[in-house]
């Protein structure tokens, strides 16, 4: 009788630590949309949405200068910016939630034209929200770093930038399956992917039949890759990326098959994203036979 009294009860603390769990992956996702259509405002000098997202005491800390902006002050600037910003995308955010207080680390990627000459970055962003019950979540603060161009001192902010682009990737194929994979493949003629020697996409309308046909077959996805995910910036908005990996698939007939390799790609950064331009997946093999 003890012994399932205390096992009833573990059941119920696991079950109230998934509810949280889940609670706080929704409430994360819910600030990544709100600081993505701050963004999108930004972008299109909304500044009556900006006057929405942000709250009446609204300060905003330029890193670049050092300058300290009020709600007014920075909808003006705003309003009569010259510069035609041609990408605003949030390309990761790392949150952190308490009660009705929250911190944003976001990495955001910016094109912009001034008089003719274009320009890139990427700017490191902490953000502030708070919550109300009438008003829901919005921006209270927001301080940036300074800016860098997207050449060799940008380098490592594009890496971080791919990094958190292959955790996304692991994290989305482990939850959704395979059909994660058509967010993270580019979508146009420049896709393939190779797989043990083999071509085994030649083309994005291929990809999108293969999966198609995985979503079928595989029941469960388990993608982790492995320590020091390298990272080879070779142009603004493109890198190569290698790295170990583990896969554990299911299919749906209960089979399951575990597999160790190593992946390399080439990510480009697109309007909507980071994407894979192409993919090799090298699985390790048995050791061969002695002879």
């Amino acid at each position: 009788m003890l012994v399932r009294r205390t096992f009833r009860a573990f059941l119920l603390v696991a079950g109230l630590f998934a509810t949280v769990s889940s609670r706080g992956a929704s409430q994360e996702r819910e600030l990544r949309s709100l600081y993505q259509r701050l963004l999108d405002a930004f972008k299109s000098k909304d500044t009556a949405t900006l006057a929405r997202l942000w709250t009446d005491g609204y300060l905003f800390t330029d890193g670049a200068t050092g300058r300290l902006s009020t709600k007014p002050e920075r909808l003006q600037i705003v309003a009569e910016l010259e510069a035609r910003i041609d990408t605003l995308t949030l390309d990761s955010m790392t949150v952190r939630i308490d009660g009705d207080l929250a911190v944003g680390s976001a990495l955001v990627r910016e094109v912009a034209t001034e008089r003719g000459t274009r320009s890139r970055e990427l700017i490191r962003a902490t953000v502030v929200f708070v919550r109300t019950a009438r008003q829901g979540w919005r921006v209270s603060a927001t301080h940036t770093s300074v800016p860098r161009t997207e050449g060799e001192r940008a380098a490592p902010a594009l890496a971080d930038s791919v990094r958190a682009f292959m955790e996304t990737v692991a994290r989305e194929v482990t939850r959704d399956g395979p059909a994660a994979w058509r967010r993270q493949f580019a979508d146009d003629a420049a896709f393939f992917m190779a797989s043990e020697g083999r071509l085994v996409f030649p083309s994005a309308e291929a990809a999108r039949r293969g999966i198609d046909e995985l979503v079928r077959v595989v029941a469960h996805i388990e993608l982790r890759w492995g320590a020091g995910v390298r990272v080879d910036a070779v142009a603004p908005g493109l890198a190569v990326v290698a790295a170990p990996y583990t896969e554990v698939r299911v299919d749906t007939a209960g089979q399951r098959v575990n597999e160790t390799g190593f992946f390399t790609g080439l990510a480009e950064h697109r309007p909507e994203g980071w994407r894979f331009r192409d993919a090799h997946w090298s699985v390790v093999g048995p050791p061969p036979a002695v002879r």
